[in-house]
């Protein structure tokens, strides 16, 4: 497809999804055109005037004036024509600024539908497509190239009005001198040619300066995601090169980019010029009222600075497209990972969650999950052990619906997890995932967030049930202590804390906690080992666990190996098997001696 046909589709699409914006946006042009037209010829009496007072042979123009002062009575002088040449001006110049906020607003619309259809699809999408997507592509695709393609439908909404302009505008030279208006136009063609060759040029910067803009953000992202390893090792100079070397990358095509759109009008302009003036002095001897070429030559250095912005919109279009395209790209792989929704609404757990023969790669890898089965009953707990790979988070991921198995299914009260719709069943279930993310607000903001109509006391009883209440009252501002980005102001322990709090707060069917405990001191284990003992028998509970002290209590521990489910028992009947994978496992923690 042609960059011309993308164009022309882009276009549709913004047409179709935003009628009446546009439809409004060209009866405005219409009328601001024909207000421009008669602008235009106002100013044809007023120089009769001033050439001639008695007005003896008046022009074309000034005739239909004069009938139209004496049909309203009104008297002919320079005061009139001044005031009938400055009131169209400023009627045009209103309806100039009609059409300006007309243009912002289609930009906002249509960029606030994309912002917003585009987060839709990606937040439709399973986590398989965020975790193989590039972080710095999609955040430079929401945060600039978006930005881009706003400023582009401002360009595009531009040209559309700047096209009926152009049309109205040199309808009064070709009535008044068409011989003259056609020899410039010809000129102006000729001269403008040459600068469609650029059109690729500019496709090409456009490109490369998506690409760079992705590289640059990415590493900006990394970077100061990753400020506490580069400040313990001394690597702020290296960090700092390496984002200014990708920023550079970015600017040096940036400016490149920008000034090729700036200098299309700045050549283009004095060509204009000359063809207005080459096409008056071809018909100068036509013997035409001066007033009526004056009218003829603004029409023309008008319609010039509109022709030159068609250039350089045409320029700028070219350049947004690699934007568009990009967006385009994500959105389609978004949807390629669109969640398979079902009909039924999850309403509660009502038996339990089935495991039947489920199979689950990831790509370049074979055999993450294999022939697996699991049953966990409702009120019940369970708890996943092995080594790091064994596949216990991407149990998780399947239970939540994050991903999907490649074969066997998975069951929620004998109805198969597919069928309920997603966000029905996870509004149910309470996450707490190994690295607790926190949202830079405050304890209660955080925790709102996860059951905003909670009241006072269930946030609580929310943070008692969790172990955090002590701590939390003990804090400056209390529940309203802001937690800083991410969490950074709580330490580990009471993060974990926080983050259960808020899995709790939405009193959830099932909750799962994904190695909630691996990255603890001693002191906060223990805390949060006694909160989990605590909802033994009151909701649904699958563990991922590395220390096996937290499973002590749980119903049920399998132990994986490769994917797959190599022991299953209880707590205490596994730890007596000698030799067996469990009991090596407690040996290694000292939770068993070689004497048992």
């Amino acid at each position: 497809m042609s960059q011309l046909h993308k164009i022309i589709k882009i276009f549709q699409e913004f047409l179709t999804s935003h009628p009446r914006h546009f439809v409004l946006l060209f009866l405005l042009l219409v009328i601001e055109g024909l207000i421009a037209a008669a602008t235009v010829l106002t100013m044809v009496p007023f120089a009769d005037f001033l050439l001639d007072p008695t007005l003896e042979s008046p022009s074309r123009v000034t005739s239909y004036v004069l009938t139209i002062f004496t049909h309203f009575g009104v008297p002919v002088s320079f005061w009139a024509f001044g005031l009938f040449f400055v009131g169209f001006n400023l009627l045009n110049g209103s309806l100039k600024v009609a059409i300006r906020y007309a243009i912002l607003r289609i930009k906002y619309v249509i960029l606030r539908g994309l912002f917003n259809d585009t987060l839709e699809i990606f937040f439709s999408a399973r986590w398989g497509f965020f975790s193989e997507e590039n972080h710095g592509k999609l955040l430079n695709t929401l945060n600039h190239e978006l930005g881009i393609i706003g400023d582009t439908v401002g360009h595009i909404a531009t040209q559309f009005a700047q096209i009926i302009q152009l049309c109205i505008y040199l309808s009064i030279p070709l009535w008044l001198n068409a011989s003259m208006t056609i020899i410039a136009l010809i000129l102006v063609v000729s001269f403008g040619l040459p600068f469609l060759r650029l059109n690729r040029l500019s496709y090409k910067l456009g490109k490369a300066n998506t690409v760079t803009s992705n590289i640059a953000l990415g590493i900006l992202s990394e970077i100061l995601q990753s400020a506490r390893i580069i400040l313990g090792f001394g690597q702020q100079n290296n960090a700092r090169s390496r984002y200014l070397r990708a920023f550079d990358d970015h600017i040096n095509v940036s400016i490149k980019s920008q000034t090729l759109s700036t200098a299309v009008p700045l050549f283009f302009a004095p060509l204009g010029m000359l063809a207005a003036v080459i096409a008056l002095g071809i018909t100068v001897e036509q013997q035409n009222p001066i007033s009526e070429l004056a009218a003829v030559m603004w029409s023309l250095l008008s319609a010039l600075p509109i022709l030159a912005t068609l250039l350089q919109t045409n320029i700028s279009i070219n350049n947004f497209l690699p934007s568009y395209e990009q967006l385009l790209l994500l959105r389609n792989s978004a949807d390629k990972y669109k969640e398979i929704e079902g009909d039924k609404k999850f309403e509660k757990m009502e038996k339990g969650i089935e495991f039947r023969d489920v199979y689950f790669s990831y790509p370049l890898r074979e055999g993450t999950i294999t022939g697996f089965n699991m049953y966990i009953p409702k009120g019940g707990m369970l708890a996943l052990v092995g080594e790091s790979g064994s596949g216990k988070s991407t149990i998780t991921d399947l239970v939540l619906g994050l991903q999907i198995p490649s074969s066997g299914e998975i069951f929620i009260d004998d109805i198969p997890l597919a069928g309920y719709k997603q966000n029905s069943f996870r509004q149910k279930v309470g996450y707490v995932p190994q690295e607790a993310i926190l949202f830079h607000s405050s304890i209660r903001e955080n925790l709102l967030w996860s059951s905003s109509s909670s009241d006072e006391n269930e946030l609580w009883n929310a943070l008692r049930m969790a172990n955090a209440e002590q701590f939390v009252k003990k804090l400056p501002n209390g529940i309203d202590t802001i937690v800083g980005d991410r969490g950074v102001r709580m330490s580990g322990g009471q993060r974990q804390r926080i983050a259960l709090a808020r899995a709790l707060l939405r009193k959830p069917d099932l909750l799962i906690l994904d190695e909630a405990t691996s990255a603890l001191d001693t002191e906060s284990e223990i805390m949060i080992q006694d909160s989990i003992e605590k909802l033994a028998g009151s909701m649904t509970v699958l563990i991922v666990a590395h220390r096996l002290s937290t499973v002590k209590k749980a119903d049920r521990i399998y132990v994986m190996k490769d994917g797959a489910v190599v022991e299953s028992d209880s707590y205490g009947n596994l730890s007596v098997v000698s030799g067996g994978i469990f009991y090596n496992m407690l040996l290694k923690q000292g939770l068993v001696s070689n004497e048992v």
